[in-house]
């Protein structure tokens, strides 16, 4: 259990990271593609930037909003253990 909480944090530590990734790799993308084609380097680049954008909002926003539930679930975990253990007379003279 641990194991995959450190997982979900690190893939949250790293979703800006990933955004810049997808970002760049779009600008590049289309650069490139306007190279090859012999049209507007600028535009090309342009686009691609709004590609990458687009592809890190859709991307990030899915990881941030799994991150987000995962958290939630963690939360209602440690309620419900706190729970039992309290009706189990495990925290008494705790409080």
């Amino acid at each position: 259990m641990w194991f995959s909480r450190f997982l979900a944090e690190l893939l949250e530590t790293l979703n800006p990271a990933i955004a810049a990734v997808l970002v760049g790799a779009g600008s590049y993308l289309g650069y490139r593609m306007a190279w090859l084609g012999g049209e507007n380097l600028t535009f090309g680049a342009g686009m691609g930037l709004v590609g990458g954008v687009v592809a890190a909002a859709l991307v990030c926003g899915l990881i941030a909003n799994l991150s987000l539930i995962e958290q939630h679930l963690a939360l209602i975990a440690d309620d419900i253990e706190e729970m039992r253990a309290r009706d189990a007379g495990e925290l008494d003279g705790k409080r």
